[in-house]
């Protein structure tokens, strides 16, 4: 599993980050802090037929981690 950090980073680029990983990865874990890109994100990977599955970190609630996985 490929796990991208993009705490800190706004939109587009985690979603650019996450449509280039997965052309490589069956697998990712996702770290967003940007309710913009959680939006722009989760939305895409499950309009491409991905299962998403979204938790908060546990040290810190404004830090969501997305594990998107291949479910075709």
């Amino acid at each position: 599993m490929k796990t991208i950090d993009a705490y800190g980073i706004s939109c587009p680029e985690p979603l650019i980050m996450l449509k280039n990983a997965l052309t490589h990865e069956k697998e990712i874990l996702l770290l967003l802090d940007s309710k913009c890109a959680i939006e722009n994100c989760t939305a895409y990977a499950r309009k491409k037929g991905y299962t998403v599955k979204i938790t908060t970190d546990d040290n810190d609630k404004d830090k969501y981690k997305i594990h998107i996985t291949v479910t075709k």
